[in-house]
């Protein structure tokens, strides 16, 4: 499996460790410009993002999801900056809107 990882150098150099692909970015815009360059390229199946970055990479991400396509899947990870919770929400919005009310955790 082929696997990127977008973030600051803190965040991307361990996953290199293991054989990850690293990409750096530290700002949510070049985060998200870097996310969807490495979707149009298509050569990899999983990308990690830091969580902080979830509601900049959003847009992207749904873009894939729109097309029906299965890869990349995306993966939000906390990153040093403790910054948590964000997964929770954006899934706790697609379940409501899956079910038809507004989910409360």
């Amino acid at each position: 499996m082929s696997v990127a990882v977008i973030g600051p150098p803190s965040f991307i150099t361990s996953f290199e460790l293991i054989g990850a692909a690293g990409f750096e970015g530290s700002s949510g815009e070049a985060v998200a410009q870097t996310l969807n360059r490495l979707i149009d390229e298509g050569r990899f199946q999983l990308i990690i993002i830091p969580e902080r970055f979830a509601e900049q990479t959003r847009p992207v991400r749904e873009a894939v999801m729109r097309k029906g396509e299965i890869t990349p899947v995306f993966a939000l990870i906390p990153d040093f900056t403790l910054e948590t919770g964000m997964r929770m929400e954006e899934l706790q919005e697609v379940v409501s809107l899956a079910i038809g009310t507004r989910l409360e955790l």
